[in-house]
């Protein structure tokens, strides 16, 4: 309250000035009558007076000028977080924001658009087109490659389960040939102390012919001259041998093949009741066994044999470049199948 400070000051000056004895003396009670006394000139009480003043009047300027900083800095501080407000996130922050919900919108839409350009256009696709045969048009599904239908190793591994095959083994080791007929196994292993023994193609399919050890995730138990022959394979050709039945089939359909390849038979409109209520593509070892099964399901009408092959087969599966090539199943000759199960539970 700048009014009670002036007045204070005012009343404390009065008071110095009147109990000082600096420049006169005070009247005192005592002296006589007429006794004549000197006083201080109007000039000396105006300079005691002013001094007097001096601390009030700085008192005043300081309290002014501390009133005025406060409220400029008070002023700065409101200023500046207006400022603030008005301005939003630094523009480095902006940027990196914006990058960030685009990598997650990305994230999100590229499947959709991977699953878009892989999809083939006007065209009826069936069940049957989920196997590549040497019947099919060179233009059909010709660029047709999608991760979704490719299948992994062990997918690939349990397929091929299903398929045993005849070795001869002979002194821990195991002889190049791998049969798929058992008869024709056995007319080979003349050799002394040559035994014929059965395992699963998915043992030596990806480790012995292919040589692709990365692959090797084997469904069962490796029979110990199938380990010796991985271990020692860099210096062996390991080949599979189809049946005779298999090698004229394909000579009647026109199906040439590569050196070590296998030819595979597929029935136009045959499929299996599979696991989970999904329908299986059968494949079979020898056409024989597919057109039997088309005919026990009472079809009138003669089968239609199309033709494939083991290594287009699972290059199908590995790329992904049929729908639904995860519906193929392998099956043996019945036969073979029967004696391998005698077998294995043998050895």
């Amino acid at each position: 309250m700048p009014s009670m400070v002036k007045y204070s000051t005012f009343y404390a000056a009065a008071l110095a000035i009147a109990g000082t004895t600096e420049g006169f003396a005070p009247i005192s009670s005592s002296r006589k009558a007429g006794t004549a006394t000197t006083l201080p000139s109007p000039e000396a009480i105006l300079q005691q007076h002013q001094r007097a003043l001096a601390p009030s009047a700085n008192l005043q300027i300081q309290s002014h000028d501390t009133s005025c900083a406060l409220q400029q800095h008070t002023t700065t501080t409101l200023q500046m977080s207006s400022n603030n407000d008005n301005e939003g996130p630094a523009p480095i922050t902006a940027i990196f924001i914006s990058l960030v919900l685009l990598f997650f919108v990305v994230s999100a839409f590229a499947p959709l658009l991977d699953f878009a350009s892989i999809q083939p256009s006007n065209q009826d696709l069936n069940l049957g087109d989920a196997v590549v045969t040497r019947q099919d048009d060179t233009n059909k599904l010709k660029n047709y490659q999608s991760k979704f239908d490719a299948l992994s190793s062990t997918r690939i591994q349990q397929k091929l389960a299903n398929l045993p095959v005849f070795y001869i083994a002979q002194d821990g080791g195991m002889q190049e040939n791998i049969y798929f007929s058992y008869s024709e196994a056995t007319k080979a292993a003349s050799g002394e102390g040559s035994v014929v023994k059965v395992t699963t193609l998915d043992q030596i399919m990806y480790p012995l012919i292919l040589k692709r050890e990365g692959m090797f995730k084997p469904t069962a138990a490796t029979p110990i001259e199938v380990k010796n022959a991985i271990a020692s394979s860099s210096s062996t050709t390991y080949k599979l041998v189809p049946s005779a039945a298999a090698v004229t089939d394909a000579k009647d359909t026109g199906t040439t093949l590569k050196e070590g390849d296998i030819p595979l038979f597929s029935i136009a409109r045959l499929a299996f009741a599979g696991s989970g209520g999904q329908p299986q593509v059968p494949l079979f070892l020898e056409r024989a066994d597919g057109v039997t099964s088309y005919t026990r399901l009472g079809k009138s009408d003669e089968a239609v044999v199309r033709t494939t092959s083991l290594l287009d087969v699972l290059d199908s599966m590995e790329r992904g470049t049929r729908p639904a090539v995860g519906q193929l199943e392998f099956y043996g000759n019945a036969e073979d199948v029967l004696k391998a199960d005698e077998m294995s539970s043998s050895q």
